[in-house]
């Protein structure tokens, strides 16, 4: 039942990252540290991504011109790499959000529904 559990989150979460890195870049411009952490952060702990498998999906972003991204400096040797979500992007993540909340409305209501029911929406 756990391994069940685990491969649920598993994917829910593949499902999500790219909305909630959206979600985070439309509020300010963010650097790949500070996106895996401020998610981390704001769920407590529970939701977290190793850098590793959020960079390729920043990349795509980026190569679908929804997000660019710039160099700044930090310090006197340290440069980071801050994305920004282009208008695109903010588009595409509206459309993202709609669909997300449109789909787990009709997941709530199958899950509690009669034989007779009908989703209406």
């Amino acid at each position: 039942m756990e391994k069940q559990k685990s491969q649920l989150l598993s994917n829910l979460k593949k499902a999500t990252i790219e909305m909630f890195l959206l979600k985070l870049l439309s509020e300010e411009d963010m650097y790949g540290y500070q996106l895996s952490q401020e998610l981390k952060k704001r769920s407590d702990g529970k939701y977290t991504i190793l850098e590793g498998s959020m960079y390729p999906i920043l990349y795509r972003l980026s190569d679908q011109n929804y997000i660019s991204f710039y160099e700044k400096k930090a310090g006197k040797r340290q440069t980071r790499v801050y994305y920004h979500l282009e208008p695109t992007g903010l588009d595409y993540f509206e459309q993202l959000k709609h669909s997300y909340f449109d789909y787990t409305d009709l997941i709530a209501f199958l899950l509690v529904s009669k034989t007779g029911d009908v989703y209406e929406k």
